[in-house]
């Protein structure tokens, strides 16, 4: 048992040092470079773009790829390659910009003409030429991560280009900020919003062409979107996403790499290192702070609380005047069960807004105003919608009935003083 635990936990991460580091490396800068980028992308909505974008390149992959051939060797890793993918990128970008401009045609369909043709045309170039110039299509599509075991020098580029986008978002950041989340804004304030656009778009087509090798086009897409699409359920901060985004990038890797080992799952490394950024968003949309589904629920479930508890108080107040706030008449007006009550007034009661006295529910002082404040902002709702709306008396006290429990105190004075 021992032995087989070994082979699952320690091994792996023993290779990784000895062996298949470059694997870990290359997966990493990859991660972190499409990442990075893919923050502006998330952000601005453009993620389609960038799913876009990482198929348009085809071509000129293609392209690039014969002209190296025919003047050297042919690698994927051959800067013909890197110039032809990032030219026909920002081509295609411009093109898209063109049809939704200069016809009727909305972005999303100009995004569905421009990139799918330029793919098919690239896997067209790849089926009918790339037997004479050896390039293999899976691994333009797909990616072979392993391959970089064999030649480990070939992090560097990815490296590079790792760095180089490091020092464009630190030199750049504040137009990135502002155009990214205000493009009208931008303009306004002398940033030339269409020059950040189409950088980024460079910048992308570069990165996405440099990470083919070990990732593909296909499993390109998922660490471009997944690292920043995590990081915004945990932040609305452009810096701390960047930063987040950075190191679920390489938490991704290094859990995918684990996934993919021989003692593990003994998978393809690229496809365990998407399935993996796909599982840490899975976790973070559970249990994010601010969006995550167990912490919204909980959100819920305390609302929902504390509204049964401001009707219980509200309603002991009404029934107190009358001198009938025994249980079972409060069960009746709030047609309660004896469990969702007992419930409501025992949380009352751990408040201190709430007393049980002979079978019969009082309030305490506190409780007696925190049923003034909800009166009132029932009150000033309901003038509020009568002299603002013009609505009849009868349809206002269903709305106020909600809304009492969301009013701040300034709120409700400022209201009663409109009044």
């Amino acid at each position: 048992m021992f032995e087989r635990l070994r082979d699952i936990f320690v091994v792996p991460w023993l290779d990784a040092a000895t062996l298949f580091w470059p694997i870990v490396v290359e997966g990493a800068l990859v991660s972190c470079a499409l990442g990075l980028l893919g923050c502006f992308l998330v952000i601005r909505g453009m993620s389609l773009l960038g799913d876009a974008l990482s198929h348009a390149v085809l071509p000129g992959i293609a392209i690039g790829f014969f002209v190296s051939a025919r003047f050297g060797h042919a690698s994927l890793s051959s800067p013909w390659i890197l110039v032809g993918a990032t030219v026909v990128g920002l081509l295609a970008a411009v093109l898209v910009e063109m049809v939704r401009t200069q016809s009727r045609v909305k972005e999303d369909a100009s995004l569905g003409i421009v990139f799918t043709t330029m793919f098919a045309l690239g896997v067209v170039l790849i089926s009918r030429y790339g037997g004479q110039a050896d390039l293999d299509p899976g691994c333009v599509l797909y990616g072979n991560i392993e391959h970089f075991v064999l030649k480990p020098d070939a992090v560097w580029p990815m490296a590079v280009i790792l760095g180089l986008i490091l020092i464009g978002i630190v030199a750049f950041y504040r137009p990135l900020l502002v155009s990214t989340f205000d493009r009208s804004l931008a303009v306004s304030v002398g940033i030339a919003a269409g020059a950040v656009h189409y950088g980024l778009m460079g910048a992308l087509s570069l990165t996405i062409v440099a990470s083919f090798e070990a990732v593909g086009a296909i499993l390109a897409v998922a660490l471009l979107i997944m690292p920043g699409a995590t990081a915004r359920l945990w932040t609305q901060r452009l810096s701390t996403m960047l930063w987040l985004s950075a190191g679920f990038a390489i938490a991704g890797t290094l859990i995918g790499y684990w996934l993919s080992h021989a003692n593990v799952l003994n998978t393809s490394a690229g496809a365990a290192i998407a399935a993996a950024g796909f599982g840490i968003f899975l976790v973070s949309w559970l249990i994010s702070p601010s969006q995550g589904l167990v912490s919204r629920w909980i959100a819920r479930r305390r609302l929902v609380r504390k509204i049964a508890l401001e009707n219980l108080i509200k309603t002991i107040a009404e029934l107190a005047s009358s001198g009938d706030a025994d249980v079972s008449s409060l069960r009746r007006e709030l047609n309660w069960s004896d469990r969702d009550l007992s419930r409501a007034a025992g949380r009352g009661v751990q408040r201190g807004w709430i007393a049980e006295r002979a079978g019969r529910l009082a309030l305490t002082q506190v409780g007696a105003a925190r049923a003034r404040r909800l009166a009132d902002a029932h009150l000033a709702w309901e003038a509020y919608l009568q002299r603002e709306l013009k609505l009849p008396t009868d349809h206002v006290h269903d709305a106020a009935e909600w809304i009492e429990h969301y009013l701040e105190e300034e709120k409700v004075s400022q209201l009663a003083k409109e009044g």
